[in-house]
């Protein structure tokens, strides 16, 4: 991930609550991050006064956030001199893992949350068109191009990376952590239905294009395309599972 890029998003998980927040609040935010890669395995996070003075809550509340993260699995603390708090990402979602949330869900509550994540998504690629500027351009079309290799964790890993990247450019710290939140509940869970890197390669290409030519109505409806097909994809998985 560029710096330039990796910036703009990692801003977005940072950024101050806007008011003194409950621990959950905090909690969630950097639970999202962690789980869709933002915050790499092993990255030492700020400490417990750096993040109540980051987002802007008291100390005792990021304390309480990072002890919930610790008590979950997705951080450990190490004492002493060189210690402090370390992200631990789990290595990745199994699929049989992947399979039985999806086995939870009702038909109701699939559409729903498709629904959501495709107007997001969409109005994401919509203002995107508008602020992305040559070296954006540039830096989504690397991201676009699909893994050489047939590692299936590789390329949805990207496919998260892309459109978190896609996010960041509507220069919104509000709507790109609500992309991340989307990813990470509901767009591991889609991307189960994608059948190939040069598929995804190719669809993360158009957009791109779009981009490049600041056609925010084009990005609109070809994000609106792929995300109806993945859930065409997911939906005929979800019977499968049920």
């Amino acid at each position: 991930m560029s710096v330039r890029r990796a910036s703009r998003s990692r801003s977005a998980v940072f950024a101050p609550l806007g008011e003194v927040g409950r621990a959950v609040r905090v909690e969630q935010r950097l639970a999202d991050a962690i789980r869709v890669g933002l915050l790499a395995d092993g990255e030492r996070l700020p400490s417990e006064q750096e993040l109540a003075t980051m987002l802007g809550v008291a100390t005792v509340t990021a304390r309480e956030a990072l002890q919930a993260l610790r008590d979950k699995g997705l951080v450990t603390t190490v004492r002493g001199r060189g210690g402090g708090s370390f992200v631990q990402r789990p290595h990745k979602l199994d699929e049989q893992v992947l399979a039985q949330r999806l086995a939870g869900m009702s038909r109701v509550e699939l559409r729903d949350r498709g629904t959501l994540y495709r107007v997001i998504l969409a109005g994401c690629a919509e203002l995107a068109a508008e602020f992305a500027d040559e070296q954006d351009v540039q830096e989504l079309r690397e991201l676009a191009a699909p893994p050489d290799r047939e590692d299936v964790a590789a390329w949805r890993h990207l496919g998260i990376e892309f459109t978190l990247a896609v996010a960041a450019l509507t220069q919104s710290a509000r709507m790109t952590r609500e992309m991340m939140r989307q990813e990470a509940e509901f767009g591991v869970l889609l991307r189960l239905s994608a059948r190939t890197p040069q598929q995804a390669g190719e669809h993360h290409a158009n957009l791109v294009d779009a981009l490049a030519k600041h056609d925010g109505d084009a990005a609109r409806r070809i994000v609106q395309t792929q995300v109806d097909a993945a859930l065409a994809g997911l939906a005929e998985l979800h019977r499968t599972v049920r």
